[in-house]
């Protein structure tokens, strides 16, 4: 198994937010509805895809079954542009598109850029 750096287990969290949220635009399915799906709520949902704290990972495994997503893709970690791609579609899904979800999500880029320039050094 390959070994990743604080910072690149960093970086994989920030990627399976991103992850998460995109499959959920996708599909156009509210946190709320992804909360329930998964027998939790939306704040648990919104934690996961801001990397705000550990993710659960039962809860992950469930979001992943609830999206179709493959489980087991979220920890091949992508490169910056691959990532960075990925904001990028969010916010192109995004419905509505508020102030606050534009500063988050160029904040997001700017977190993602650091954290992969502690990758490069």
């Amino acid at each position: 198994m390959q070994e990743y750096s604080n910072e690149e287990i960093d970086a994989l969290g920030l990627q399976i937010g991103c992850l998460v949220r995109v499959e959920r635009l996708r599909k156009k399915i509210s946190q709320e509805t992804l909360g329930l799906m998964i027998g939790s709520n939306n704040t648990t949902i919104g934690r996961i895809e801001r990397f705000e704290n550990d993710t659960n990972w039962k809860h992950l495994f469930k979001i992943c079954q609830a999206l179709n997503l493959d489980f087991l893709l979220l920890f091949n970690l992508k490169s910056l542009t691959e990532l960075l791609s990925i904001v990028k579609e969010c916010i192109e899904l995004e419905d509505r598109l508020t102030t606050q979800k534009e500063q988050y999500y160029k904040d997001l880029e700017i977190k993602i850029k650091k954290v992969f320039e502690g990758i490069s050094s």
